[in-house]
């Protein structure tokens, strides 16, 4: 699975910014509708659909920031590696807290 995110953030990134930009904007209003499902049906499952959505919607917004802002290579390097072992810490945090 997290290889295809990371083809998928590649695909993301490599492509056309209105991609991107339409990622960006379906996953705000996404995370907008579940967040008001968890209030009205308090559905753990949707909980976790929330939190998985949010951690994609909040990686991609970091990784467009990192784009336009971080101009040399070897930073841009270690700051898409350290955004991308925060955000496999925040989905295995994510499982350890609500699945098992």
């Amino acid at each position: 699975m997290i290889h295809k995110l990371n083809k998928f953030f590649v695909y993301i990134h490599s492509s056309d910014g209105l991609i991107h930009w339409l990622v960006q904007r379906s996953t705000a209003i996404t995370v907008l509708i579940s967040l008001f499902l968890v209030f009205v049906f308090d559905s753990l499952n949707i909980f976790i659909i929330l939190g998985s959505l949010l951690i994609f919607h909040i990686s991609a917004g970091i990784q467009t920031l990192i784009d336009d802002y971080i101009h040399d290579h070897i930073l841009f390097l270690i700051s898409i590696t350290f955004l991308r072992i925060n955000v496999l810490f925040l989905f295995k945090t994510l499982f350890v807290i609500f699945i098992c």
